[in-house]
């Protein structure tokens, strides 16, 4: 599976919220799905788009990645006091 990070531009397929599949941005990564930024959409969901302030969550499993985010960023150790 790949990886889908911030910033990365997907394919969604249709869900429960939208009729169509869609393009959109991803703003925001969590453990299982992604924030995405409903970009480009089929005209017959654009009151859908609307109603959800262009913004929806979609399940990675639901998404294809046209071109790749931001790398993620390295974490630093976590350093003890010991």
């Amino acid at each position: 599976m790949t990886n889908i990070t911030k910033g990365a531009v997907v394919k969604c397929q249709a869900n429960g919220n939208m009729e169509h599949d869609f393009i959109g941005t991803v703003t925001k990564c969590y453990e299982n799905s992604c924030l995405v930024q409903i970009d480009e959409f089929d005209p017959k969901d654009r009151m859908n788009a609307r109603e959800l302030l262009h913004m929806t969550v979609i399940a990675n499993r639901r998404m294809e990645v046209l071109v790749p985010g931001q790398p993620e960023p390295a974490t630093a150790p976590i350093i003890s006091a010991s």
